[in-house]
């Protein structure tokens, strides 16, 4: 199988923990010589003293010790960036950097760049603690999600174990498009993929090997809302579609605690999944993402794992 070309944007800062996520893409793409990435470096803005049209010559040598500096600063990061990806199998041609003074929110520049890119993923190391000091300082993520609505997300806490993904298919749209975008994106990799639907209705989980559904999943689907069959019945179409090996999917209807985000990370432990992903949405509106939903908690709560979100 021929792969597809997959394009990635990575933000980062003067920090190593800015470049985690490169472990990640590496582990799950052995071969990457269809994958190309795009380095995105923010450099401070220019103090407005120096925008004035008359400096002094105090002020002149300064502004130009600025700019030099953060010059200097922009490329030893995307320097080292470079190299670690050279040092893991990236062939130069494929690597890219772009530098832009900063001017908006991280979120807003990266996003607003991963739609110009056209890339298929946003690279973003989990927030946790004081592990960033950069420009990626801080808690990014409401912004992301307010401002990434075409660019799926991808959130890396590294280790993440790469050898299965968790795509939580639901009522909701922005599922399934997660699920079309966990397909393209797994396609030429070795990772298993578990198509998982919780439902409180159910005591026992309830398992199907391979695209076409047992008897035991027919039931069951044949009785849930009028939305997740019609989501349902094209996540198998979006399957068969793919260039996935059915021998790599299972279906899965698991019963739910009533708390989706807890069952959904449970699952993953339990099946030793690395990978979540998806679909986040709703008629509350992108931003009722900061008051409750499962996606908040989830993105709160994963550890050593790779989260994707899709809008």
């Amino acid at each position: 199988m021929t792969a597809t070309p997959k394009a990635f944007l990575l933000p980062i800062d003067d920090t190593e923990a800015s470049l985690r996520p490169i472990r990640f893409l590496t582990r799950l793409y052995p071969d990457r010589s269809r994958i190309s990435l795009t380095i995105h470096y923010l450099v401070p803005p220019l103090p407005p003293v120096y925008a004035e049209g008359r400096l002094s010559p105090a002020q002149v040598a300064k502004k130009k010790a600025f700019l030099k500096e953060r010059d200097e600063a922009a490329q030893k990061a995307c320097a080292r960036a470079k190299q670690v990806l050279l040092d893991v199998g990236f062939s130069e041609e494929v690597i890219h950097d772009l530098v832009q003074e900063k001017e908006l929110s991280v979120a807003h520049h990266a996003c607003r760049l991963a739609d110009i890119k056209r890339v298929d993923a946003v690279l973003f190391p989990k927030q946790s603690g004081s592990a960033l000091e950069g420009f990626l300082k801080g808690d990014h993520t409401s912004a992301l999600l307010h401002h990434c609505l075409v660019s799926p997300i991808w959130f890396v806490d590294d280790p993440a174990d790469t050898s299965r993904a968790v795509v939580c298919v639901s009522e909701h749209r922005a599922s399934v498009r997660a699920l079309d975008h966990a397909l393209f994106m797994l396609e030429e990799t070795a990772t298993a993929i578990d198509v998982v639907h919780f439902s409180k209705k159910l005591s026992k989980k309830i398992i199907s090997h391979g695209i076409e559904p047992d008897g035991d999943i027919t039931r069951w689907v044949a009785d849930q809302s009028a939305d997740v069959r019609a989501n349902y019945a094209q996540a198998l179409d979006l399957i068969r579609e793919s260039a996935v090996d059915s021998a790599r999917v299972r279906l899965v209807a698991a019963p739910s605690s009533g708390k989706i985000a807890a069952d959904i990370l449970s699952y993953s432990a339990e099946n030793k999944a690395g990978i979540l992903v998806l679909g986040h949405g709703g008629s509350s509106g992108t931003w009722g993402f900061l008051k409750s939903s499962v996606t908040k908690k989830i993105l709160a709560d994963f550890r050593h794992q790779a989260v994707w979100v899709n809008q």
